[in-house]
């Protein structure tokens, strides 16, 4: 991850995003420049030093690691009934953003 830190949409800049009218963009902007993603980035850059280090088990251990935040994040604000819509939610927003964003940023680091 070194210092690329592209989270937000296209070629949107920090201050753009922050100041921007849609919550989620703004939401991830504040995220994309706080203090939890350094930490982040800085764990997984020393997740990938360790000896034995595997992309893959990173990769996959870190998206089971963000859905189970999320699981509990959600879990203080809604009843257990509310799981499949939640699902559905969440399923939904995968399928519109990972994509999409995977490509962008590949395309990013090989420029």
């Amino acid at each position: 991850m070194t210092e690329n830190k592209r989270l937000l949409p296209g070629s949107m800049s920090d201050e753009d995003a922050l100041t921007c009218g849609d919550p989620i963009t703004a939401l991830i902007a504040r995220m994309s420049v706080s203090s939890v993603h350094e930490s982040l980035v800085e764990f997984v850059n020393a997740e990938i030093k360790r000896p034995g280090a595997k992309v893959d088990t990173i990769t996959i251990g870190l998206a089971a690691y963000m859905m189970q935040m999320h699981a509990s994040f959600v879990a203080y604000f809604l009843d257990a009934e509310m799981a499949d819509a939640v699902v559905a939610q969440f399923q939904a927003v995968f399928d519109r953003t990972y994509r999409e964003h995977f490509v962008d940023s590949a395309k990013e680091l090989a420029a």
